[in-house]
């Protein structure tokens, strides 16, 4: 596993933590283990300590399932096509970590000595938590870009990240046989399709990231999941009550109400 993916699963990981979807589901679960008193410590804890002690264990494990999850998740992202798939395989890379947790923290409180056979039922009652853990994860580390509110300024000129070749950024991150001038950048899941003339690729990159990474390459922001190069726009066109911008290829790309002032500026004559 090299630095990049580190690095990445670093960031994803500093993101997920700042979530309060992340943080809503933890404290719901941490009610209701406190509440049903589960394994006993309904009758040999108090409120105080139950409480103490399911969010100590609570938070131990989910803070090391989603390490591990995370760091799988941009792993075999690019490896695995099915959703379903990678979170399965996410879940059961990081059921094992989260039991022996389990297991220490139970152990250090309540002097629980760890065994085969108690691990293998942790094991088992962990499983589910891991999917949990997993569709959490999976859910939160989404690549759109926030969808302006009416009034709020637009962004069409994203600053280009440090390049000495004199070419985006982002066409390293693509195959060789990929690589050549950007048309368009669109979000499909957690990922960034990104098409240029020669092909198009999914990559695991945050959208607003890819934005910065498009260098001097002229284009615009059209919508909160597409971007376009300026090159590639045929014209711009109206369906019904909607706004589009026609591609040289054919396809249609919507235009949002947050950009379409922009857009009209940029491609109204055309």
């Amino acid at each position: 596993m090299n630095s990049t993916v580190l690095q990445s699963a670093l960031r994803e990981w500093t993101s997920l933590m700042r979530s309060p979807r992340l943080w809503a589901t933890f404290a719901i679960v941490v009610a209701v283990f406190v509440a049903v008193g589960p394994s006993g410590t309904m009758h040999d804890m108090g409120l105080a300590e139950r409480a103490a002690f399911w969010t100590l264990l609570h938070g131990a494990a989910w803070t090391v399932a989603i390490l591990i999850i995370t760091l799988a998740e941009i792993w075999l992202a690019g490896r695995l096509v099915s959703t379903p798939l990678l979170l399965t395989i996410n879940a059961l890379i990081a059921a094992p970590f989260v039991a022996s947790v389990v297991e220490l923290v139970r152990w250090s409180w309540i002097g629980a000595t760890p065994t085969l056979a108690s691990y293998g039922q942790q094991l088992l009652v962990c499983l589910p938590l891991s999917v949990l853990f997993s569709l959490l994860t999976h859910l939160t580390m989404s690549n759109g870009v926030a969808e302006p509110q009416d009034g709020q300024a637009v962004s069409t000129d994203p600053k280009p990240a440090i390049n000495l070749s004199g070419q985006p950024p982002l066409i390293a991150r693509l195959k060789p046989e990929i690589r050549g001038a950007l048309l368009h950048l669109s979000v499909e899941d957690h990922y960034t399709v990104v098409t240029t003339s020669r092909g198009r690729q999914l990559i695991l990159l945050r959208f607003s990231d890819a934005l910065r990474e498009i260098g001097a390459t002229d284009g615009l922001q059209t919508h909160r999941s597409h971007w376009v190069a300026a090159d590639h726009v045929a014209k711009l066109e109206k369906s019904g009550s909607r706004m589009i911008l026609r591609l040289k290829s054919g396809a249609e790309i919507p235009v949002s109400r947050s950009f379409a002032e922009a857009v009209r500026r940029r491609f109204g004559n055309r």
